[in-house]
């Protein structure tokens, strides 16, 4: 009997201590929510299952982070800001996607685990494709409608104006694949509303320079802020596409570093960085907004939004409308609880506005990152018309 005794006190103290040391276990990191990508145009990201309405392939899980990786050493990728530790280089944001892997074989898992062999799953940061949207050269940084090419404007003098073509996940066109790109730049046009016709008044051809790998044209000299249009082919059969660029100042390259540490340049490469939540990247479900607490503050902030896209497309900042348009976009969101309180009639059109300021939202990110001025003016169109009746059906 006192050796059942001493057997039951001994399995309660184990029991006591386990659960103190579940207790004391640091939590492990909360993951980015899975979204949901199409193989073959990976521009499509949805928040739930479905199809590619391009190609109307399933769409396939991926889970989403943001990281930092190094301009130059594209495989050097952080969890955190800070500078290369190859070239020390300011890093620079990107969208990467996780995975987990291991040893014993090639399997790609979306959540950590344990290995068949008892070790942990290895986890993975890689760059995905339209997930670096960096200028290289100090200059304005848009993806081509096609959903592959990517192209930076630069404006290093008064009487010159580079063009740099890119790939998908932001690599330099080589030169053979460049030099099949046929561009100009236009630094004055007439448009004619009635006709919808564009008369160019002033356009240089954009010609392949020997060696340095971008187009470039002679333009004549302009007052700042210049505004130019880049109307670019990437290929002879290809469609014209156009990019609108307005510089507000002289476009300067970054600065190299001028000597690495020793110890950065003996640095061993280093097992990939454990994965840490992070800000959710662009356009990926689950962006956090502070929501102010009452339906009046919801109304101001969408009008403080609309005043910023509005602002931004003024000047030309076009790759940076995304920020208050997608801002405005969750705060119209967070009125839809809100609907049950309005009068009938107003809840009809409060409805249809929301829906319009979304979408207005969601065509604006897409016309910024082409840069086309006339598209992005037409998006604003909607989002602005949407942002008005929600004002006046909240009111």
């Amino acid at each position: 009997m006192r050796a059942f005794a001493t057997a039951i006190c001994v399995l309660m103290l184990l029991v006591a201590a386990v659960s103190a040391q579940q207790r004391s276990a640091p939590a492990p990191p909360k993951l980015p929510p899975l979204s949901y990508t199409c193989a073959h145009h990976p521009d499509v990201l949805e928040d739930r299952p479905g199809t590619c309405p391009l190609c109307k392939l399933a769409l396939v899980p991926v889970r989403l982070d943001s990281s930092w990786m190094c301009p130059v050493h594209t495989t050097v990728i952080e969890t955190e800001r800070g500078t290369c530790r190859l070239c020390q280089r300011q890093l620079v944001p990107v969208t990467v996607s996780l995975t987990w892997t291991c040893r014993s074989d090639n399997a790609e898992h979306l959540e950590p685990g344990v290995c068949s062999d008892g070790s942990p799953r290895i986890g993975q940061r890689a760059l995905r494709p339209h997930g670096n949207h960096n200028p290289r050269h100090g200059g304005q940084f848009f993806m081509a409608p096609d959903n592959w090419h990517h192209i930076e404007g630069a404006y290093p003098t008064a009487r010159s104006f580079r063009l740099y073509v890119y790939d998908d996940y932001g690599r330099p066109l080589p030169a053979d694949k460049l030099k099949d790109v046929q561009a100009r730049v236009v630094t004055k046009e007439t448009f004619d509303p009635a006709t919808r016709k564009t008369t160019e008044l002033s356009a240089f051809p954009l010609r392949m320079t020997r060696n340095r790998g971008y187009l470039e044209a002679r333009v004549d000299s302009a007052t700042l802020p210049a505004e130019m249009t880049a109307k670019v082919r990437f290929g002879s059969d290809a469609d014209e596409h156009r990019f609108d660029f307005t510089f507000e100042a002289l476009t300067q390259e970054p600065a190299a570093p001028t000597s690495v540490p020793q110890a950065a340049k003996a640095a061993p490469a280093t097992a990939p960085a454990p994965v840490v939540a992070a800000t959710p990247a662009r356009g990926q479900p689950g962006t956090v907004v502070d929501m102010p607490l009452t339906m009046a503050g919801i109304v101001s902030d969408l009008q403080r939004k609309d005043a910023e896209v509005r602002d931004l497309i003024a000047r030309g900042d076009f790759a940076a409308v995304w920020v208050p348009a997608f801002a405005a976009k969750d705060l119209a969101i967070s009125l839809e609880p809100h609907l049950a309180h309005l009068q009938v009639g107003k809840r009809d059109i409060g409805e249809s506005a929301l829906a319009r300021l979304v979408r207005g939202a969601w065509l604006l990110d897409a016309a910024g990152d082409v840069g086309n001025r006339q598209q992005i003016e037409a998006a604003y169109s909607t989002f602005s018309a949407g942002v008005a009746d929600v004002v006046a059906a909240f009111q």
